[in-house]
């Protein structure tokens, strides 16, 4: 079975609860066997520069880059 590194990176806005879902469907096809993934979050825009004081720390553009996928969400608001 093929295993894939993905990195979540939900961002702002509606992207936290839209990619809610996309875990719950990354856990439906490891659950029935056919793939895995293993899944890391990460933050992304205005999260990330609350949380670092930029758009994307460097731990989570490393982590991009070692991953076999990106989920990119929404960002972006009222607030940034």
């Amino acid at each position: 079975m093929a295993s894939y590194n993905i990195l979540l990176l939900p961002g702002d806005g509606i992207g936290p609860e839209v990619m809610k879902e996309v875990e719950a469907i990354l856990g439906w096809f490891n659950s029935q066997g056919i793939a895995t993934f293993e899944m890391e979050r990460g933050l992304v825009g205005g999260s990330a520069f609350d949380a670092h004081g930029k758009a994307i720390s460097e731990g989570d553009m490393a982590k991009a880059v070692a991953s076999d996928a990106v989920l990119f969400g929404a960002v972006g608001g009222p607030k940034w």
